[in-house]
């Protein structure tokens, strides 16, 4: 494993240091899969400000904590091929780049933007019987087939900032996220090939407890593969593929939700899960909660809705129709709307926390996946303009770096 931070790292923050202000706006990012874009929203007005091409794309940026309007952190870390990219909020070019040795990642800022903590490994194509070549242990070769838990400096004025500091060699069983409690103190990793959900302490990094999920609501396994604390810390949302790992799975993927109580971090419970049979229309794939921690979003891609949860009453409240398929969403910095991103529609759709119903709609790019909120507003290079107003007349150029999207669909599940 290693890692590497783009001089661009140094120039900026020599740019930043000298007493200029810096203009602090709400705003989210939205990634544009198909073209390698990054459209850039206000999030007061909702509006599309302007799409500009970086060459990269991300279908789950850290979207949790560093983002709200008290935040003033401006690193936008990125789910990449391989690893995790970090960019520059303020000029969106890339000033940090880690590699796992997987694919498949899924990182999460910790509460007080000090570490980042990456996922790496998990997904439901999976082998569910890889083969053994009876290595002891201590192999190197049988070590590199380990999936991991990954720990990396995401303080920008550290002098190891982009830079693996810990790491948790998990063997096969698929951690495919990680989200935090909101006192930064533990991480809860769903494993997927464990069947179980893992508890980690962020300091010093270690497991601090496994928990084994319990059965199916019917045929195959419960396959936990990504997860959301509360802001609270009192509850966590885990998504269930229920059915059978692979490509290919002999049992079909029905998809359930679990809501567990976290109230003691290193004892979690789980409450209740909402299957098909209880109206949850498709697979939900991943999930928000509300400020409140009373309510709860699904992003249910091939239902084209986001299904919205009651937290108290643990069922299923509505049904909102966002016109296509979407993976996931992000908190605008006030928390009062969520911004969804339609991959089949190349639009955002707006979501009212209050209202709970979809209120506006934002043209984006091309296949717009991922999005995270933020208090920079970038100050882009005609560049990155230009490059962006040729991608969206449909010419591809550039490094266009692959996403980890098995069967094009861009998500653990």
């Amino acid at each position: 494993m290693r890692s590497s931070a783009a001089g661009a790292s140094a120039a900026v923050a020599g740019c930043l240091g000298d007493g200029a202000a810096v203009e602090r706006e709400p705003t989210v990012y939205v990634f544009n899969n198909g073209d390698r874009t990054v459209t850039v929203v206000d999030a007061e007005r909702d509006e599309a400000l302007e799409t500009v091409h970086v060459d990269t794309t991300a279908s789950f940026p850290a979207n949790q904590y560093g983002t709200g309007a008290d935040s003033e952190y401006d690193v936008l870390w990125l789910n990449v091929d391989g690893g995790v990219a970090a960019l520059d909020a303020h000029t969106l070019e890339e000033v940090a780049r880690v590699e796992t040795g997987f694919e498949p990642n899924y990182p999460n800022l910790t509460p007080d933007e000090e570490h980042l903590l990456v996922a790496a490994g998990g997904t439901t194509t999976l082998d569910p019987d890889p083969e053994s070549d009876g290595a002891d242990e201590s192999d190197e070769s049988a070590a590199a087939e380990d999936h991991a838990i990954v720990r990396i400096d995401a303080d920008r004025d550290g002098d190891t900032f982009g830079e693996v500091t810990e790491e948790i060699r998990t063997g096969y069983t698929g951690p495919c996220d990680a989200t935090l409690d909101p006192g930064g103190e533990y991480a809860f990793v769903p494993e997927i090939a464990a069947e179980r959900l893992r508890v980690v302490e962020v300091d010093p990094f270690e497991t601090a407890a496994e928990v084994d999920v319990g059965e199916p609501a019917g045929d195959g396994q419960v396959l936990p593969f990504m997860a959301t604390a509360s802001f609270d810390g009192d509850l966590l949302l885990v998504e269930n593929g229920e059915g059978a790992l692979g490509p290919d799975p002999e049992v079909p993927r029905e998809g359930s939700e679990s809501i567990w109580d976290v109230s003691t971090p290193t004892e979690p419970v789980e409450l209740e899960r909402i299957t098909r049979s209880d109206g949850l229309p498709a697979t939900p794939i991943t999930s928000e909660i509300g400020p409140e921690c009373e309510t709860g979003y699904l992003f249910t891609p091939d239902a084209e809705a986001v299904t919205v949860l009651d937290l108290e009453d643990r069922e299923v409240d509505r049904v909102l129709d966002v016109g296509g398929s979407a993976i996931s969403g992000a908190w605008g910095p006030r928390r009062e709307k969520l911004y969804v991103p339609v991959q089949t529609a190349n639009r955002v759709a707006v979501v009212d926390h209050a209202r709970r119903e979809v209120v506006a709609t934002i043209d984006a790019g091309e296949s717009p996946t991922g999005a995270v909120g933020g208090m920079v507003r970038p100050e882009t290079s005609a560049d990155q303009r230009l490059r962006a107003a040729l991608a969206g007349l449909g010419l591809e150029f550039g490094e266009r770096e692959a996403t980890a999207c098995p069967d094009g669909n861009c998500y653990c599940g």
